[in-house]
């Protein structure tokens, strides 16, 4: 076994040689290219803004051949906020940076790590914690579920092909760059607030969707445009970054989006018909489309979009069942005794469930269970993303299958959950 000590910064004040090093595992590990001296020290002003804390696998004693104490694992977390339904913003732990050193795999680190992070959120308080992963084999066994979903989408543009829908009150205009984060928070603080699912952004995500720098590449990321749309009272309801690639043909372009937040679907929209009426431009690229989005209804001809890909995004944890149940916001109503099972034991057992759209409690109960299920299935269940009848049909919730039919009238929201946010 390896001799380490699990050990956590505070990202606050000036960039250490600890910090530099910690980065420089987290980095190798996901493959990215070395940071220079400016982008370490956005990596790090991001951190300090939100608050971060940084644990790691520290060695207790020095390696072979390593002449510096480096970190055998990686571990990020930071406070942000999610929408659990009905506008409310759950605070939440978000976790991120998520790495063990080849060599050091086997140990029990990210157990440790996990451990520690998930103990000492749910003491201070907080109901729910979440992750976006790399990996989908990881973290069931840590209680984690998915728990929203992203579906790329590719719109063919060209002559003639643009939205039959009517345009809105409301105009679209460039932005300057440099004005475009401002805008950006303005509009992904409606965004937020309307959707369940969504979860609170990290401060580099303006660097990333302006192409100040990436995290990905460590770097810029040149010919970045930026547009937003002013609904009819002269306020900034949607936004979009974007930019032009070259295609095969003679003056073809594809335009490439990298961030598009709106905060309903006239904006949404509004920003699909500007984008689809770029000159030269014979497709539109987006990386997130509202799986509630009415651009399939709006175009002439619904084949010229194509879903590109359609993966899992959050992971969702429960640390507190009956806190995160009442913080959730419910369109079913009903009663039901659910077991919940929790592998690290953070928060489990038996509750009776009284459901209703004004709320829900979970209370602790001796009644027999109704229907079984583990944490992750329930991080699932959560936000809406997850048919119970479906999950009960692959071995995740047990029950007679008439309380299995009534779980999922209890979860039904009436949108599915949306989530733009990676961290």
């Amino acid at each position: 076994m390896i001799d380490c000590t699990i050990e956590t910064m505070a990202a606050t004040g000036a960039l250490t040689d600890d910090a530099r090093r910690w980065e420089r595992v987290m980095s190798r590990a996901f493959g990215n290219p070395p940071v220079d001296e400016d982008g370490a020290r956005r990596w790090w002003r991001g951190l300090c803004a939100d608050g971060a804390r940084l644990r790691g696998a520290w060695p207790t004693g020095p390696e072979p051949g390593v002449a510096r104490r480096t970190p055998y694992a990686t571990f990020a977390s930071f406070d942000g906020t999610i929408n659990t339904g009905h506008g409310h913003l759950e605070p939440a732990d978000l976790i991120t940076d998520v790495t063990v050193r080849t060599s050091a795999r086997r140990n029990g680190l990210l157990t440790a790590l996990m451990r520690a992070d998930l103990t000492e959120a749910a003491g201070r308080g907080l109901t729910l914690a979440a992750l976006t992963a790399t990996e989908a084999t990881i973290y069931r066994r840590f209680g984690f579920g998915p728990a929203t979903e992203t579906v790329g989408a590719t719109l063919r543009t060209g002559p003639g092909r643009g939205l039959r829908a009517p345009a809105r009150p409301g105009a679209v205009h460039e932005l300057d760059l440099d004005a475009a984060p401002e805008v950006m928070d303005r509009v992904f603080a409606l965004f937020h607030a309307a959707s369940r699912g969504s979860h609170s952004r990290p401060a580099w995500c303006n660097d990333h969707a302006t192409g100040v720098w990436s995290a990905l590449t460590n770097g810029r990321t040149e010919g970045v445009r930026a547009a937003a749309h002013w609904d009819g009272r002269g306020a900034p309801d949607g936004v979009v970054t974007f930019t032009l690639r070259q295609g095969p043909a003679d003056y073809a372009l594809d335009v490439e989006v990298v961030e598009m937040i709106a905060a309903h679907e006239g904006a949404e929209l509004a920003l699909w018909r500007y984008l689809a009426s770029i000159d030269l431009a014979r497709s539109v690229s987006a990386p997130h489309l509202n799986p509630n989005s009415p651009l399939p209804w709006a175009l002439d001809d619904p084949r010229r979009l194509a879903r590109t890909g359609r993966e899992d995004l959050t992971w969702l944890r429960i640390l507190d069942v009956p806190g995160a149940l009442g913080a959730r916001g419910w369109d079913g109503c009903g009663r039901l005794t659910m077991e919940v099972r929790d592998p690290l034991g953070l928060s489990g057992g038996v509750f009776a469930l009284d459901v209703s759209p004004e709320g829900a409690e979970a209370a602790p109960t001796g009644a027999r269970p109704e229907v079984s299920l583990g944490i992750a299935t329930l991080g699932s269940l959560y936000l809406g993303l997850a048919d119970p009848v479906a999950m009960a049909a692959a071995g995740l919730i047990e029950g007679d299958p008439e309380r299995v039919a009534a779980l999922r009238a209890l979860f039904a929201t009436d949108r599915v959950p949306y989530n733009i946010t990676y961290f």
